[in-house]
């Protein structure tokens, strides 16, 4: 006998066997089943409905964000138009500035 008998008994032991036996949803011994099936659906639907509701946050946080700068920049205008004494002079109004703002998010940098 060689040295190296004792490795081979024990690898020759530690070989996979196929699993024939079934749990009693029908699914294989060692399979998550309909349960972890389950969970890992709702787990996703989840994760789906999270970031949807992420998009949406952001969304409304970039629109609330360009009409206090279209505000800001009308205001700002109308002290100007004030302080020179022109009141002939068109000012612009948030509507302007916000279709502005989002002309500017829509350009390529």
């Amino acid at each position: 006998m060689s040295a190296l008998t004792p490795f081979i008994l024990l690898a020759a032991e530690a070989t996979p066997t196929v699993i024939t036996t079934v749990n009693p949803d029908g699914s294989f011994r060692g399979s998550p089943g309909i349960i972890g099936f389950i969970v890992t659906s709702i787990m996703a639907l989840a994760i789906i409905m999270l970031g949807l509701d992420l998009t949406r946050r952001a969304r409304r946080l970039r629109y609330r964000s360009e009409y206090a700068i279209a505000r800001e920049a009308e205001e700002r205008a109308a002290a100007e138009a004030a302080a020179a004494g022109q009141q002939g002079q068109v000012v612009p109004t948030v509507r302007d500035e916000a279709v502005v703002a989002q002309d500017h998010l829509r350009r390529p940098h």
